[in-house]
């Protein structure tokens, strides 16, 4: 427990796995600039685990980190699964539930939004594009799933300025919501002197891979997004960088996989997952073939914990 927190953590055994919901004790520290913090937390659900309808009481953003489930807005029913958004308003009626075969896990944060006086007035467009969603679902396309962590992160273990940056990363979770649901905004900055020709065309690849690493299942998704036969488009890159397209990506993932590990938020097996192995197993050989050791190894060498209960595939 935090000095300033509230956390529950439950376990219901065939029921609701494990629920991590922290929130500030007294209402003054739920307050974070426009934003009042209704709830927020990390739910794992055994497979077949059913939530009953209820009625929305606050704005609700879920991000699905694992597994596959659905969700029920006033009886409209959606099926999601990992890297997918869901928003959810007050007054609807809400329903959920797991895939038959498949633990689900999902962060989520309840929210209302302070919008009376000047200092929540930039959130009028963003609150006003989520009454107005035509859908409640939509994919990921810009990693929320790292300022959710983040949040976590700092209700758990409050410490100097932890309550700014709670508001810093909820704002970041509600923009980059609006743009994932309501904007084709993609990052795009041209680096210097790449106004034209091969550096905007190799900038512009390697920026694609960036927005969209863990959703690429073919490397000619990217050179079909740019205008550029697969071919083409890797000779470009290989003049500019020495590495061939497939190689950056690799690079790329391999980084991401990294930044995982260090995070401390998922088992090795989830991150396998994450990074669209097929088992944990062909997930150590290929860590062990670029790194020349074991994830587990590689925690303890280079990050300093214990991996405890995460199994070593040796």
């Amino acid at each position: 427990m935090s000095r300033s927190g509230e956390t529950r953590i439950t376990s219901i055994p065939g029921k609701r796995r494990f629920q991590f919901d922290c929130l500030p004790k007294s209402p003054e520290l739920r307050e974070y600039g426009a934003i009042s913090l209704h709830q927020f937390g990390d739910l794992t659900c055994d497979a077949g685990f059913e939530l009953g309808e209820h009625e929305q009481v606050c704005y609700e953003i879920t991000y699905i980190v694992s597994g596959k489930g659905w969700f029920a807005t006033n009886g409209v029913r959606y099926e999601v699964q990992a890297g997918d958004l869901y928003i959810g308003l007050p007054g609807e009626l809400h329903r959920g539930g797991t895939d038959a075969g498949d633990p689900f896990r999902y962060f989520y944060v309840g929210y209302h939004f302070n919008t009376n006086d000047g200092e929540g007035n930039w959130l009028l467009p963003i609150k006003q594009m989520i009454d107005d969603k035509q859908s409640p679902i939509c994919k990921d396309r810009l990693d929320l799933r790292a300022p959710f962590v983040n949040v976590l992160k700092e209700l758990s273990s409050v410490t100097p300025f932890s309550h700014k940056m709670i508001q810093l990363y909820l704002e970041q979770i509600l923009v980059l919501t609006y743009r994932n649901f309501f904007s084709d905004w993609q990052a795009k900055y041209p680096g210097e002197g790449a106004e034209h020709g091969t550096k905007r065309a190799v900038y512009a690849a390697i920026q694609y891979i960036d927005d969209h690493l863990l959703k690429i299942v073919d490397l000619k998704e990217v050179s079909d997004a740019l205008g550029y036969s697969l071919s083409y488009l890797s000779h470009l890159v290989t003049q500019e960088t020495g590495d061939n397209l497939r190689s950056v990506y690799a690079k790329r993932k391999w980084e991401k996989t990294v930044e995982l590990l260090k995070e401390g938020s998922y088992s090795i097996t989830e991150i396998a997952a994450i990074m669209k192995y097929d088992s944990i197993h062909t997930f150590s050989r290929a860590f062990r073939k670029a790194f020349g050791m074991s994830p587990s190894r590689y925690i303890r060498e280079h990050i300093g914990e214990d991996p405890g209960e995460i199994a070593e595939q040796k």
